[in-house]
């Protein structure tokens, strides 16, 4: 990747994946939410999670099936192009549904035909860092292309202000910030960028890998789904084990819970931002991810062990921070190897839908995880977290059992 035009692929990349995390993570967080009270009042529970499971189940599909779509054209007319502008237009669309949904069923749908845009766009979004992005450079672009999270996070943040007094008004702002981040990089493209040339690659010259290379990719798969997991858990409950287990009048009476939570949260997605660049960059120059995969992890786990161990103001900052750092660390590293390890080059996109199920998967498990250890024990967050430590022991057994990994 030497041409001025690929060069601003590095960039561009990057900052449309912050647009696409902006397109979802104020809808599913702030918005959805909200439109699911107005709509359902005490039943909003029910409403907001029927809506959010049959998403996923949209999304899980979604995801695989455009990646295969977009395979098929990148083979015949050379390019992926077409699903990311009609997703991203049918993304935008959905946006109005959901803004205007006055019965529960209209927001479900609503919901879903979000997912099914939002997955055509971003499907073939991830496969473009396999095209474009030679493997000594992907952990840099991997790195860059994490922040996104915590855009995404920020975001949220600033639709939920009173500036914003209706869900219109918030899914304006999502559109607008979606669009100026987004459409540089579907404009340029126009100027078709050369894919990375393979055919070096002994592993890849005529088309799949050896079986190893599926054993490896399934091997990532399975430790890429319970990181995610123990990642799903954590963040939609740290607040409640806040209020039960830190603030529960023992603890700082000039600190709520909510408060707290922020201040944890702003530390962690700093220092998360900071380790997730620093881990694809070194893994770029040392040419190997597995360690790093396995560093990460074992980050995750002292952050847990330490919630485990103490249930305090500092220690809920130290062990959150670390497991973000971790969590961070190893999603950027996952991208990364994601991309150098899918086992055809043909099939990139339809690869990376079947990858992209270990991250929907969690997000269905995650919440039956929690209710059931938690009418199992009275100490359901000991148990929980006792949990998430055997469920990254697991990730890293298989990390490790994987030969073909580097």
């Amino acid at each position: 990747m030497t041409d001025p035009g690929q060069r601003r692929f590095l960039w561009l990349y990057p900052l449309a994946n912050a647009g696409a995390y902006i397109a979802f993570l104020p809808l599913l967080t702030i918005i959805l939410p909200l439109r699911a009270e107005a709509l359902a009042g005490e039943a909003k529970v029910t409403l907001l999670s029927e809506a959010l499971l049959a998403g996923v189940l949209v999304a899980t599909i979604a995801n695989v099936a455009a990646g295969m779509a977009s395979d098929w054209t990148r083979a015949r007319i050379g390019t992926r192009m077409p699903w990311l502008w009609a997703g991203l237009a049918g993304t935008w669309l959905s946006y109005a549904v959901i803004a205007t949904a006055s019965e529960a069923v209209v927001l479900g749908i609503g919901l879903m035909l979000f997912q099914l845009f939002f997955n055509m766009f971003f499907g073939p979004l991830g496969a473009l860092l396999a095209d474009k992005v030679p493997d000594h450079l992907k952990g840099r672009v991997s790195g860059l292309a994490n922040l996104a999270l915590p855009a995404g996070t920020l975001a949220s943040g600033l639709v939920g202000l009173p500036l914003f007094a209706t869900d219109g008004a918030r899914l304006i702002a999502v559109t607008m910030l979606t669009a100026a981040l987004v459409l540089p990089l579907l404009i340029a493209a126009l100027g078709h960028w050369r894919d990375v040339d393979t055919s070096d690659d002994p592993h890849r010259r005529g088309g799949p890998l050896p079986q190893r290379g599926w054993r490896a990719f399934f091997s990532l798969w399975v430790a890429k789904c319970l990181v995610q997991l123990s990642g799903n858990v954590m963040t939609s409950y740290f607040l409640f084990y806040l209020k039960d287990e830190v603030f529960r009048g023992d603890g700082p009476s000039d600190i709520s819970a909510q408060t707290g939570f922020a201040g944890i949260i702003v530390i962690a997605t700093f220092v998360g931002a900071v380790t997730s660049i620093g881990a694809g960059r070194w893994s770029d120059r040392s040419g190997r991810r597995r360690p790093f995969l396995l560093g990460a992890v074992a980050l995750m786990m002292v952050g847990l062990s330490a919630l485990l161990i103490r249930s305090d103001w500092v220690t809920a900052l130290f062990g959150y921070t670390v497991f973000v750092a971790g969590l961070g660390s190893f999603l950027t590293i996952d991208i990364a190897l994601v991309a150098q390890i899918l086992p055809s080059d043909r099939h990139r996109g339809r690869d990376l839908g079947i990858m992209n199920a270990a991250n929907t998967v969690p997000a269905i498990l995650a919440p039956a995880l929690a209710l059931t250890l938690f009418d199992q024990s009275h100490d359901g967050y000991g148990l929980l977290f006792a949990f998430l430590l055997l469920a990254l022991a697991g990730s890293g057994g298989a990390l490790l059992t994987s030969r073909s990994l580097r």
